[in-house]
């Protein structure tokens, strides 16, 4: 499973990713997520978050459970270890 943290000025949220029908003018759609969701199936190793920087140029970060603890604790938090 993938999902996405985006973090803005105002404060971040969690959304899921999915595709739609080919048909369909945006195929792909976004879907927010509760972050208890998120951090259960990150701690099980099944996901990964990325984590997205709204109003900044700062790349993307791809995070798994087996990352670098520092990075998940400073990017997603103590519900994640």
């Amino acid at each position: 499973m993938h999902y996405v943290k985006v973090i803005r000025d105002t404060g971040s949220i969690f959304v899921r990713e999915f595709q739609k029908k080919e048909k369909v003018r945006k195929n792909i759609k976004y879907r927010e997520v509760d972050e208890k969701t998120v951090a259960l199936q990150f701690k099980d190793g099944d996901t990964t978050v990325e984590i997205v920087f709204e109003d900044s140029d700062r790349e993307p970060i791809v995070l798994d459970a087996f990352g670098d603890r520092e990075q998940i604790k400073r990017y997603l938090g103590d519900k994640f270890l």
